[in-house]
């Protein structure tokens, strides 16, 4: 694991160009900062300057280390500032994640009603990409980074990803295809359609709706083809779009992705919670916001 501990002296010594002049802003000597990049590019196992006769210019590496880092150091930099406000009992933002797939309309749709019931409170939208890393993430620090974020509300999900979750909406189960999937000439389908075609699902046991809707294809075809996916993130939406494949989603997601088209399944009568997800013991603010919905 990447240490953070002379990321610091790489970004000024970036910047500045030069192991001199980073020196003199850290107030250490030229030697110093040098010993400290040569430990960065060991850790790191990879070069991120090259001298040259005008200076330090960072390598494609160095470059992508720089950018990480800036975004590290800011993320730093928030995290003391929040701790420092929570101590002083005087936190009023709500951070709200957002992402293709989690989007926060809902703050649009409620916050004009309630926001004269919390006097105050600000709101934050803190953008996040659909990857498996960084939603893994977001849920490990719920109620640190992000505070709140929409998302499917189950047992099995909340379970999954150890997090708290009030419904706000039921939505339909439906199915995603490609614009040139023959499916997609159609507004509603029936579930016999469906069965000769590869369907992309979520692995069971992260969602009761998908493990239903799994249960429901493979007893009335056994050798029905059911490609699992991991979690929901716009990986499984391109997977789709490339593959030519049915996945499974929901209407809340019909503008996920541009070139996949939304399709009914007239014979489903499945219905998925949906709404917002949130720490297993909430801040305060949190719990204020979550009793006015």
């Amino acid at each position: 694991m990447l240490s953070t501990k002379y990321l610091e002296t790489f970004i000024i010594t970036a910047e500045y160009g030069s192991f001199r002049k980073a020196g003199d802003a850290l107030y250490i000597t030229p030697s110093a900062v040098i010993k400290q990049i040569d430990l960065l590019e060991e850790e790191v196992g990879v070069p991120l300057f090259v001298r040259t006769h005008r200076g330090l210019v960072l390598t494609e590496s160095g470059e992508s280390l720089y950018n990480d880092a800036r975004a590290i150091q800011a993320m730093l930099e928030k995290a003391a500032e929040r701790a420092r406000k929570l101590a002083q009992g005087t936190d009023d933002v709500l951070y709200i994640g957002t992402s293709p797939i989690t989007p926060a309309e809902f703050i649009t749709e409620k916050w004009e009603a309630m926001y004269q019931k919390l006097p105050g409170m600000k709101v934050q939208i803190v953008p996040f990409q659909n990857t498996e890393k960084e939603i893994s993430h977001v849920f490990r620090h719920l109620g640190e980074e992000i505070d709140i974020i929409s998302g499917t509300i189950d047992e099995k999900h909340l379970a999954w990803r150890n997090c708290s979750g009030i419904v706000t909406e039921y939505c339909k189960a439906e199915i995603a295809v490609p614009m040139s999937h023959p499916l997609a000439r159609h507004r509603h389908i029936k579930t016999e359609e469906l069965l000769h075609q590869e369907i992309l699902l979520l692995e069971k046991g992260k969602m009761e709706v998908m493990d239903r809707i799994r249960e429901d294809l493979l007893s009335r075809d056994p050798t029905v083809r059911i490609t699992d996916f991991p979690y929901y993130g716009m990986e499984v939406f391109n997977r789709c779009e490339q593959s030519g494949a049915a996945l499974v989603t929901m209407e809340k997601w019909t503008r996920a992705h541009p070139t996949l088209k939304t399709v009914e399944v007239e014979d489903w009568d499945y219905q998925v919670p949906y709404g917002l997800l949130y720490a297993k013991e909430p801040s305060a603010k949190v719990r204020r916001f979550l009793e006015l919905l």
